[in-house]
């Protein structure tokens, strides 16, 4: 049984469950040299995909389209443009067009989504269409572990299929919608804005947004908060909901009302109390779901939930027992949530296999690796060993101030690195921090980079890890315990970005963060996704090779092999043959 879901909308992807088992997920922004303008169809995805896994189109039983309608893809210029003119007589004049035209918001049909199938040779007949936030509550209730089997899913995003929100509940796989939320009361859209309004790209600095509002204060930040908490309130005859209130316009056409009604408000202050009206509006919808369901585990998911440093203020809720993260929270999960729908409507919930550790896509192969380090030896200025315990000495070399990209083991679900596609350094020198900092977001001077830390290690580490779900992995924001040794963060609560993972599911990468615990103590391992010069992870050693010399690493590990410069790099770090505790002897 093998089964497609197709995202074809922002950031499109496509994933393959063979036998109720997720397999393999691409993502066209991998094959782009623009990864933020991609949308649409994933022909190219799709394509590597069924080469891959060596799959003939004919093979192929179910085709899952993640969303029952498709709004006609934007460009990030036309994206602006529609904010630009939110508010004036041209974009009034559009809307007016639209609904007198389309009857609406003009959307992709259902025979032009299904065109592309037939250039790939696919069956459009064994198409079939998820609701969108159906797919996405799918694989956040499939990526969460539950005692009892019952998993409240809570889905907040822009909008999609006329929703921005809803309350699902899981049982035994099974989910159950309870509430709906309408998109014009979004609170993704409403971010969406303030984004906008700060001179920052909306659908991609929402994450930055909140990293900077975190650093605001001050006695005015109070006000702003105020003026942004009379916007929206809960439903009194539907609890589950809530509702715009006063003469607030609908959240997708505000630019002009926000403008008015944030005047003469610093960005700092706007940006901070933007963060905690989200904390704590979203903190009270958590608990009451909670409390009203009677369901005590909880899976976030949507692009709201994907703003991962609201983490530590959303689990507060008094009835909530465990808070998770779905491993994809924004639209790019959609394909994968669609695939597993499909798989249950079609063959029954007993055919979809738990989740479990999202490792996916091949591993490059101890030839590969030779081959990869004896071409970097003859390109020269390097040592290249290959240690009896190659996780040791990663350990050692990060211990001593490198700065290392690591390939090993697959790639994870949500191309967030976990040490298989990272960057490894000493999290307690500001030089490794703002180095890696700079390599993912060079335009950004407050990013903080994440660490990463085993589930076994979390309670010993953090103050509010008590509600992270066990024996999963995912990305979390946590106020580390005091004399840790953990870095002092630009944050006013303290909280730092963590990748936690899973000795089980990695014990390669957990070998690593052992050695140095036992090396530095304390010290936090920086564990930064390591993205290639077009912004995507770094996937193959084709990758690594083009992208480790130019971004001025220390080192490369990739596999067994461990390749370091002789000579020093810019930006106030160790030279690399300062770095070694021994010699590296030998080589290929």
């Amino acid at each position: 049984m093998n089964v497609l879901g197709i995202h074809d909308g922002r950031d499109p992807c496509v994933a393959l469950l063979r036998d109720g088992v997720l397999t393999r997920i691409g993502f066209e922004a991998d094959h782009s040299d623009e990864p933020f303008e991609v949308s649409g169809f994933p022909a190219r995805a799709l394509d590597e995909i069924l080469a891959t896994e060596r799959l003939r189109p004919d093979s192929i039983d179910v085709i899952a389209y993640a969303g029952l309608t498709l709004p006609v893809p934007r460009s990030r210029r036309e994206l602006l443009q529609q904010f630009a003119e939110s508010g004036t007589f041209r974009g009034a004049t559009r809307r007016l067009w639209r609904v007198a035209v389309a009857f609406g918001e003009p959307v992709v049909s259902r025979r032009e989504r299904l065109s592309p199938l037939e250039k790939a040779g696919l069956r459009a007949d064994r198409s079939t269409f998820i609701d969108h936030h159906l797919a996405q509550a799918a694989l956040a209730a499939a990526g969460v572990r539950s005692p009892d089997g019952r998993v409240l899913v809570l889905v907040c995003e822009g909008s999609g299929d006329s929703m921005c929100a809803s309350v699902h509940v899981s049982r035994g796989g099974r989910l159950d919608r309870v509430a709906t939320i309408p998109a014009d009361s979004s609170l993704g859209n409403f971010v969406e804005t303030v984004t906008y309004l700060l001179g920052m790209v909306p659908e991609r600095d929402e994450p930055l947004l909140m990293e900077l509002g975190s650093m605001a204060q001050g006695p005015q930040l109070a006000k702003v908060l105020k003026r942004l908490s009379i916007l929206f309130e809960f439903d009194p005859l539907l609890p589950l909901n809530w509702r715009r209130t006063g003469n607030m316009p609908e959240t997708g056409n505000c630019v002009e009302f926000l403008r008015s009604h944030l005047r003469r408000r610093r960005f700092d202050h706007i940006a901070g109390a933007t963060r905690l009206f989200l904390q704590d509006f979203l903190a009270q919808w958590i608990d009451r779901c909670a409390l009203k369901t009677a369901c005590e585990n909880v899976a976030l998911t949507g692009s709201i939930f994907g703003l991962r440093s609201l983490y530590p203020a959303l689990a507060r809720g008094n009835h909530v027992r465990t808070l998770g993260i779905s491993p994809i929270p924004t639209d790019a999960g959609n394909a994968a949530g669609a695939a597993i729908m499909a798989v249950a409507e079609k063959f029954g919930v007993e055919h979809v296999l738990p989740l479990g550790q999202p490792w996916l896509g091949a591993d490059a192969s101890e030839s590969e690796c030779a081959d990869f380090a004896r071409a970097e030896q003859q390109a020269g200025d390097v040592w290249v060993d290959r240690p009896d315990d190659v996780e040791a000495r990663t350990a050692e070399l990060v211990a001593g101030g490198a700065l290392l990209g690591r390939i090993r083991g697959r790639v994870d679900l949500s191309r967030s690195g976990f040490g298989n596609r990272s960057l490894l350094g000493r999290g307690d020198l500001p030089e490794v921090r703002r180095a890696a900092a700079q390599l993912l977001r060079p335009d950004v001077f407050w990013l903080e980079v994440p660490a990463a830390v085993l589930d076994s290690e979390l309670d010993s580490l953090f103050e509010d890890a008590d509600k992270v779900p066990r024996g999963m992995q995912g990305e979390y924001w946590l106020t580390p315990r005091r004399n840790m040794g953990w870095p002092m963060t630009m944050s006013s609560s303290g909280a730092v970005p963590v990748q936690v993972t899973v000795e089980a599911a990695d014990p390669a990468t957990a070998a690593v963060i052992k050695a140095f615990r036992k090396t530095m103590g304390r010290t936090p391992l920086l564990c930064a996704p390591w993205l290639t010069r077009r912004g995507v992870l770094v996937r193959t050693l084709a990758d690594a090779k083009e992208s480790w010399r130019d971004q001025g690493l220390d080192g490369v590990v990739a596999g067994p092999y461990v390749i370091v410069r002789k000579s020093g790099v810019e930006g106030g770090r160790p030279k690399a043959a300062e770095l070694a505790r021994r010699p590296f002897f030998g080589g290929l």
